[in-house]
Parts: C-alpha cells; sequence; structure tokens
C-alpha cells in the first residue's frame, strides 16, 4: 500500500478507537435512564462485544472499498443488520447502536476523502 491509502486508513482508526469510550458512555446513560441492562428480565448477553467487533469489521471492510458510492451502499447494509437484529425488541439499542455506528463510520469516510483531497490532489498554481 502506499502512502496515500495508509493515511486515509487513520481516520478508520480513530473512530474505531473513540467507539469504546461512547459505547461506554451510552451503557452509562441508558443504565441512567432505564435501569440497569436486564432490568426488563431480558439479559443481551456478548451483544455489545458483538457490536465492537462488528464495528471494527465494517470499517475494515469499508476503507478496501475504493468507490464512494459502493462504501456508503455498504454502510446502509452494516445499518439495515444492526436494525434487524435489534428491532423489534430493543428500539432504544436500535437507535443507540445505529446513530453510534453510522455516524461515526460515514465521518471516517468523509474525513478519508477531505484528508486524500487536501493533501493529494494536484494543484495547479
Amino acid at each position: 500500500m502506499n502512502i496515500r491509502r495508509w493515511i486515509g486508513l487513520v481516520p478508520h482508526l480513530i473512530v474505531c478507537v473513540i467507539y469504546i469510550p461512547l459505547h461506554n458512555y451510552g451503557v452509562d446513560l441508558y443504565i441512567d435512564m432505564y435501569g440497569g441492562l436486564t432490568s426488563r428480565g431480558v439479559g443481551i448477553g456478548m451483544t455489545p462485544d458483538l457490536m465492537v467487533q462488528y464495528f471494527v469489521l465494517m470499517n475494515a471492510i469499508t476503507f478496501f472499498i475504493s468507490s464512494l458510492k459502493l462504501k456508503l451502499v455498504f454502510v446502509a447494509f452494516m445499518l439495515a443488520l444492526i436494525l434487524f437484529y435489534f428491532l423489534p425488541h430493543y428500539p432504544v439499542r436500535a437507535m443507540a447502536y445505529t446513530l453510534l455506528g453510522g455516524i461515526l463510520t460515514v465521518s471516517a469516510i468523509f474525513a478519508g476523502q477531505l484528508i486524500d483531497r487536501h493533501f493529494f490532489s494536484k494543484r495547479t498554481v
């Protein structure tokens, strides 16, 4: 891989690192608003770990896709799978994981595009 691709990887790595503290903050907020995670009699088991791993995997795959339109279609597919997994039984968790994953992934995509355009576009002086 050339330097241009490696620098484009930086936003995806940053959002993967940011995801974990934001997720933990969201869990604390959820517990404050709705009680414990199992207060409704249903345990979610390893779902938070699964969502973190899924998010990292999808960001890695998104990084290797070159077309912006295809990246956005892939992100929409990722979000649809999250909604399919959580709805209709866990609507709050569905909204939280969809928004958190979607906003961070799309911001990484556009930050990578911005870095590429700003630093590597051919400028005519």
